[in-house]
């Protein structure tokens, strides 16, 4: 019996929703008789990028979208090529990105109609967290959660709990520095006050003067080595309609790495860090300053809180445990039995034409 083929559509190869949402399933796919293939939809130019991709979508039974948000008359193509959608989500596309740190999200109109009309014509949307789900659900979606999972076993355990100079951690694109950088006023503080070190693990190193930093490259070989070096988490987040559709990641591989978390109580960072358990929330710089040197003066406390960090990784990210359930999922979808394997959300039948 030839396999059944999944033509799996992104903007950027690199891009990490792709690489560890998607790219990961492979291995999965391919032991459950899935054949996986990915094409990249280009931004420009738009109506002309589509037939690039043709070949790629006519031969597919099932298509996954990576946050991709079509053109009306895009839609109606691809359709004839390939009616079975599925569409992965890990940020509020609907809205985006502010451009300058400080500034709401944009909340053109076309861009959530064309978010809209994409999970509408979508028998199914995967998304990275139930705060995700909740924001989308007014649009009527077939909607299951599945966190972006993290391969535990690449992660060695931390010893936050041992002696020595103190290590806090932050990971991520250079981009998202900002986020770091607004806690910029409390560490320098506490720097004064404490001794420790702020290891950035990224691609460039954040503007925080007076606090002592060390930039590690990023590497996806080595980054769960070098949060192991670690004693705590950080997961700063704005509350804006952007951030409230992240999925939790950074906190997710500090959970991994048995780190416990201080986080901004923000999207699926409530989700992923349990407040007393594997970490703290801080929403202002005096609760920052309090969990943090709650965590600085108790190694027994960060120790208990890595394990729990840990034991949750485990349970609930770890991608061999996570992965059968996506791959279900699309079995489900390809078999004759169709949605109802699915144990859909609601009663209604699915969509298949907006």
């Amino acid at each position: 019996m030839a396999s059944q083929r999944i033509a799996i559509i992104v903007a950027k190869l690199g891009a990490p929703s792709y690489r560890l949402r998607l790219l990961s399933l492979q291995p999965f796919a391919q032991s459950a008789g899935l054949e996986m293939v990915t094409a990249v939809l280009p931004r420009r130019p738009e109506w002309l990028r589509l037939f690039r991709l043709a070949q790629v979508v006519r031969s597919a039974d099932l298509i996954v979208f990576s946050k991709v948000k079509l053109l009306l008359g895009e839609t109606f193509l691809m359709r004839r090529w390939c009616p079975l959608w599925v569409y992965d989500v890990d940020d509020a596309v609907m809205y985006g990105k502010p451009r300058r740190h400080g500034d709401p999200p944009s909340r053109a109109f076309w861009r959530r109609r064309r978010f809209a009309r994409m999970v509408r014509n979508c028998v199914l949307t995967v998304v990275g967290s139930q705060q995700l789900a909740e924001m989308i659900k007014p649009l009527g979606a077939h909607t299951v959660v599945y966190p972006t999972p993290v391969d535990v076993s690449k992660y060695p355990m931390a010893e936050p709990g041992r002696e020595g100079e103190l290590i806090l951690v932050w990971i991520g694109l250079g981009k998202n520095l900002r986020y770091l950088e607004d806690l910029g006023g409390v560490l320098a503080a506490m720097a004064r006050q404490f001794p420790f070190k702020l290891r950035v693990i990224s691609d460039r190193i954040p503007n925080l003067p007076g606090v002592p930093l060390e930039l590690v490259p990023w590497s996806e070989v080595s980054e769960g080595e070098e949060l192991a070096r670690g004693h705590v988490g950080l997961a700063p987040l704005p509350d804006d309609l952007w951030t409230r559709g992240k999925a939790g990641y950074r906190c997710i591989q500090y959970a991994a790495a048995g780190l416990p978390c201080v986080a901004s109580p923000v999207g699926a960072n409530r989700e992923v860090v349990v407040p007393g358990i594997s970490g703290f929330w801080a929403s202002t710089p005096e609760e920052w300053w309090s969990q943090l040197a709650l965590l600085f003066s108790r190694p027994e406390l960060r120790r208990a809180m890595g394990e729990q960090a840990r034991q949750r990784a485990l349970a609930l990210y770890d991608l061999p445990k996570l992965a059968p359930r996506y791959i279900g999922w699309l079995k489900a979808l390809l078999g004759e039995d169709g949605w109802p394997v699915l144990g859909r959300l609601d009663d209604q039948q699915p969509r298949t034409a907006v």
